[in-house]
């Protein structure tokens, strides 16, 4: 995917954010959209700069977005072993090539990582 193609892909992700933070702003009669925090997995497909860099196309979907703040919070890569039993960080994973623990290769579980939500929506 090139960097056009993948900015395309965060300004459809943004625009579905701003579409269900409108859905859940008119279902609770809110005026004003103060920040909207998400929440991305470290090794999800989604590029945090990019999406701050087409936040500006949400806040022209609705006024109520006027001086809106998008704020990212990235959620580390664990996985689990299903040897084990222990869970740890992509950076262990990497630095063992596989569990640190037992050094099981086939059955490990990503438990976190991949995520991409909204955590929450201040608002009034």
């Amino acid at each position: 995917m090139g960097m056009e193609e993948k900015r395309m892909h965060e300004l459809g992700i943004v625009l579905s954010i701003a579409d269900k933070v409108l859905e859940i702003a008119k279902e609770n009669d809110l005026t004003e959209i103060k920040a909207i925090t998400m929440q991305i997995g470290e090794i999800s497909s989604v590029i945090p700069d990019y999406l701050q860099k087409c936040f500006p196309a949400a806040v022209e979907r609705s006024p109520l977005f006027e001086g809106t703040e998008l704020k990212i919070e990235i959620l580390p890569a664990r996985y689990l072993c299903h040897v084990c039993g222990e869970s740890f960080s992509l950076e262990e994973f990497k630095e063992a090539e596989g569990c640190p623990y037992c050094k099981e290769k086939q059955l490990l579980e990503m438990l976190t990582g991949r995520e991409c939500f909204i955590k929450n929506i201040e608002a009034y």
